[in-house]
């Protein structure tokens, strides 16, 4: 029996349904904080890390940079997404923009699929 891929999903708790639905089969470790994130990533071997931009009140970027350096996480893909709409416009793409120039291996947008 193959061994369920390991993810660790760093996000807001309302995108949770939605990740569920889109990686079923996988093993999701969610957390909702950078020390969460940094205790789970240390404590674990993940085969990808997932960041949501809502992540903690928008720390996106602090995980980032604590991942980025650290060669223990080198060949971890780093995937964002938007996974929870918030009221008003929102153009996500200076987000999507920025994760790439950080060296995001994707970003997307999840908010138009519906569990």
């Amino acid at each position: 029996m193959t061994e369920k891929k390991r993810i660790v999903v760093a996000s807001a708790h309302a995108a949770y349904k939605r990740l569920f639905a889109i990686l079923p089969g996988y093993d999701l470790r969610f957390v909702e904080t950078l020390a969460e994130a940094q205790s789970a990533l240390k404590a674990d071997d993940f085969s990808l890390i997932m960041i949501g931009i809502y992540f903690e009140q928008s720390k996106m970027f602090e995980l980032f940079r604590y991942i980025k350096p650290d060669r223990q996480y080198a060949d971890i893909p780093v995937v964002c997404f938007r996974g929870v709409l918030m009221s008003g416009t929102f153009d996500v793409k200076p987000f999507e923009l920025r994760c790439k120039a950080l060296g995001a291996s994707a970003f997307f947008d999840l908010t138009a699929f519906t569990p």
